[in-house]
């Protein structure tokens, strides 16, 4: 629930409005917490639900609630309230240059405009930008020496400044609508209308005494790409939209259509491309992908033959294209957390056609018929397979019901490796003995030169590996069943040596590992009341360190470091839950500088030693009350937050 308060300060806001909407919600059931943001001209509830609450009933039951309050103050604007949704964004512009603030933003919506009105495109807006206003300021003097107020002039200002409906009137057969044009819409127009006429004909208009700004919202908010002033587009994924199309057809009207018609000063660069993630992930499938059936079929071409580790190959390549044809029906789609659960099940699911193909091969080895022995050694393994193969199926269960937004992401992931792993084991036991009953391998000769020297090296592996588990093989083992205490011992051993190393902190716990990325995120915060040129003075000095550690930190190849460096003063770009950028509330005291490096594959400098090199460098400024540094792919917040609460500013002072 947010509402505006023009012109109050922060403890006006929490008085006159957050409490308010407090205490008339509070009996609403199924609310599970209440976090309140009081800033100046605005205050933001925010209100979250109990597990398994339905969010829409809530919704209508709180807006009814809120539209029953009539004690706010008469200079609040009507309450919004709406149902905070997550949508994905999937590429951000940059409109930058030394042009004015009014030319950055017209452009920033003309992208904005000829985007949505591109094929496969559904939405993009515009982000980061002030909104028009027109204030006016009328002198104390002038008000008495005419005998007005301000509530004179401001209703006078809203009765000149209508579109109103005249109803309609029938002229020769025709029905013509009668409308009243008179909405203003600049500082002329304004300046234009009467505050008070005599009967002699004198009128004193409102552009004579008064002092008409046609400009912005005094917001504090600044933005500043590469060190210029900028405005942002972004673009969304919305309903069937694929990330990929979406950025070709972005980067296509960048190239084709909007940049060789820029106007003089203005570039517009892609700031975030949330694609290039999801590529990495697709590449590091198909290397992963290619890589292990190679692997796979190596292995089984120098222990089996070359046909079998052909068809076990293609059994697992037979998988994975299933799971691709199961997904829409079980509501999964390619994205970064289904892409993950791929990499997990390549070195799961070669298990199931390895057993199977290679007691197919034993059996066959014996002199069994192709077809009987294909039936025997399918039969044989079906049970152990199976229930391998449940067992890690049971392991991956409990993650499809994880509540909660987390659990909205794990979802993708074990519902990919299931349907993986269950096409795995039909593919084992029901195709591949199909395939396999058609292969003589006893008695078979390669006919070819690369054959025969291939079927000759798997002999000599062969006789090694027989020799190994006839010799020191079967002799631990029969030591192990013989001595049965030494084992358990030893394993216990192995068992408290490794709980040593964990509790003496050799082996690190983190919730959460350092992933590396493109962009290193410093958050500074000032004290209440500091302005925001104040901000940006401090936010350009944190910048000026930044810049002086990538210039300490250079690149073999040469190339800068840095592709570009972003500022916003008003907002923060890492924000935790409640927080009041995370709500759209403006704050004149807070900033953030982002850098973004280069490609992690294609720099030798790590974002985390950029980010400690920036630390130092930038130290503690006298006037900045905190500063944060991140370099995180995935920010989940600081380790430990402690909420306090009480009933007053001097008792949380204490505190």
């Amino acid at each position: 629930v947010r509402v505006a308060y023009p012109g109050a300060a922060p403890d006006e806001v929490e008085e006159a409005i957050a409490q308010r909407i407090e205490e008339q919600i509070e009996g609403i059931d199924g609310i599970d917490r209440v976090t309140s943001v009081a800033a100046e001209g605005a205050g933001v509830v925010r209100i979250e639900l109990a597990r398994g609450v339905e969010t829409t009933v809530k919704l209508d039951e709180i807006k009814a609630a809120v539209d029953r309050i009539t004690s706010f103050p008469a200079e609040a604007e009507r309450p919004e309230v709406r149902q905070l949704v997550s949508r994905q964004r999937v590429i951000e512009l940059a409109v930058f240059g030394e042009a004015s603030e009014s030319t950055l933003r017209e452009m920033a919506y003309r992208i904005k405009d000829d985007l949505t009105a591109t094929p496969g495109v559904s939405l993009a807006q515009v982000a980061r930008v002030r909104p028009y206003e027109i204030s006016v300021e009328v002198p104390n003097d002038a008000l008495r020496a005419y005998g007005l107020t301000l509530q004179d002039i401001a209703a006078t200002i809203r009765r000149s400044s209508l579109d109103l409906p005249g109803g309609d009137i029938e002229v020769g057969g025709e029905s013509i609508l009668l409308r009243a044009r008179g909405r203003n819409y600049d500082r002329a127009d304004f300046e234009r209308i009467v505050l008070v006429s005599s009967k002699t004909g004198a009128r004193v208009r409102l552009g004579d005494i008064a002092r008409i700004d046609d400009g912005f919202r005094d917001d504090d908010l600044i933005m500043r790409f590469n060190g210029k002033p900028a405005a942002f587009v972004q673009v969304f994924r919305v309903g069937e939209d694929k990330v990929l199309d979406v950025v070709a057809r972005v980067d296509e009207y960048l190239e084709r259509t909007l940049r060789p018609g820029l106007p003089p000063g203005i570039e517009v660069l892609v700031w975030r491309d949330d694609s290039v993630e999801f590529r990495n992930r697709m590449d590091l499938l198909l290397k992963n992908g290619a890589f292990g059936l190679a692997l796979v079929l190596g292995a089984l071409a120098l222990f089996l033959d070359l046909r079998l580790a052909f068809w076990v190959s293609a059994g697992i390549f037979v998988a994975f294209v299933g799971t691709f044809a199961v997904m829409p029906f079980v509501g999964l789609s390619i994205n970064m957390m289904s892409l993950f659960g791929f990499i997990l099940a390549i070195g799961i699911v070669v298990d199931d056609a390895i057993v199977t193909g290679e007691n197919i091969y034993a059996e066959n080895e014996r002199g069994t018929p192709e077809v009987e022995a294909a039936v025997l050694g399918s039969q044989r393994v079906a049970l152990p397979v199976a229930l391998a193969v449940s067992t890690t199926v049971a392991a991956f269960v409990p993650l499809l019901f994880a509540p909660g937004t987390l659990g909205k992401f794990l979802f993708q992931i074990p519902a990919v490796v299931i349907v993986v792993l269950t096409l795995s084991v039909l593919e084992a036991l029901l195709i591949l003995p199909h395939h396999l009953a058609h292969l003589s391998i006893a008695g078979y000769r390669p006919r070819t030169w690369l054959g025969a020297r291939l079927a000759d090296l798997r002999h000599a592996i062969d006789r090694a590996l027989r020799r190994f588990v006839e010799g020191p093989l079967d002799a631990a083992l029969r030591f192990s069943t013989a001595h049965y205490g030494v084992v358990i011992a030893a394993a216990a051993s192995v068992f408290l040596l490794t709980l040593g190393a964990i509790t003496a902190g050799h082996v690190r716990f983190v919730f959460f590992p350092q992933v590396e990325g493109r962009y290193v995120t410093a958050s500074l915060e000032l004290g209440p009341g500091a302005t925001v040129e104040t901000t940006l003075a401090a936010a350009l000095e944190v910048e000026r360190a930044g810049r002086e550690a990538a210039a300490s930190l250079p690149d073999p190849s040469g190339r800068d470091l840095v592709n570009a460096v972003y500022i916003t003063v008003g907002q923060q770009e890492a924000t935790g839950p409640g927080a009041a950028g995370a709500l759209g509330l403006l704050q004149g005291n807070k900033a953030s500088i982002v850098f973004e490096l280069l490609d992690p594959e294609v720099r030798s400098v790590a974002s985390g030693d950029f980010e400690r090199r920036w630390r130092e460098l930038a130290g503690q400024p006298p006037e900045v009350r905190k500063l944060t540094f991140a370099s995180n792919v995935i920010q989940l917040g600081s380790p430990v937050q402690l909420e306090l609460s009480a009933r007053g500013p001097e008792e949380i002072g204490r505190a």
